[in-house]
């Protein structure tokens, strides 16, 4: 018996793609996967090329020549793109692994679950970039997280950075997560599979917040040759 994966019907019913993975063989998954990392590198290439990420290289058109800002545009292009395989691929390959060491499904069988969450993710970036695209401007927080009400009461950069990774969506997939792994193993112990999905969600939330932290000037500085073209 086979099954067609469509992001459409499974996104909304876990349970159900949970129980076909268990009775039938799937069709259609690769060129899902495919179509995925192209729609990440699109949305991450766009938002690259509007300007989102690349605040800090407006003292450039200043200091250095028209030569240098192209070519510093260029390279945070490229590791926007770069970022997008390996925010892809996490999600996708990294995080099924994390699942499977946890629950002992099958890495192949979760697969399929990680790629319509991290079609998810990338609905809610989309989302985000269209509204920062029709308002003409960009904020260091979403609004669909913590972000805004930390940076409104805290003073630490790096708790605002870290709450700001904690959104509406990362409950949803929290539930999701739960949902379809409770369908697909019939576990008792289930406070404790929750609570594990939400330390996970809190791990990856504290690193990506120290990846905000990475001096992306300096890295500029490098590459244009630290001011060369200055006459």
């Amino acid at each position: 018996m086979f099954f067609n994966f469509t992001f459409r019907h499974y996104l909304t019913n876990p349970h159900h793609l949970a129980n076909q993975l268990q009775t039938a063989t799937m069709r259609g998954f690769n060129l899902r996967v495919v179509l995925v990392f192209l729609v990440g590198l699109l949305l991450f290439g766009f938002r690259s090329w509007w300007g989102m990420g690349s605040e800090s290289l407006t003292p450039i058109l200043t200091t250095m020549t028209t030569a240098d800002y192209t070519i510093a545009r260029y390279a945070v292009l490229f590791g926007a793109l770069c970022w997008a395989i390996i925010y892809i691929a996490f999600h996708l390959f990294g995080f099924s692994y994390l699942l499977n060491i946890i629950t002992r499904i099958p890495y192949k069988k979760i697969l399929p679950f990680q790629l319509l969450i991290t079609g998810l993710l990338l609905m809610e970036k989309g989302l985000v970039f269209l509204i920062f695209a029709v308002k003409g401007a960009t904020a260091n927080v979403s609004f669909l997280s913590f972000g805004p009400l930390a940076e409104t009461y805290l003073d630490t950069h790096y708790l605002i950075l870290f709450l700001n990774q904690l959104t509406i969506t990362t409950a949803l997939i929290i539930a999701l997560q739960y949902r379809f792994i409770l369908t697909y193993t019939q576990l008792t112990q289930r406070k404790r599979l929750l609570w594990a999905l939400i330390l996970i969600h809190i791990t990856m939330a504290l690193i990506t917040a120290a990846v905000g932290f990475i001096p992306v000037e300096s890295l500029l500085d490098m590459i244009t040759g630290r001011g060369a073209g200055i006459e």
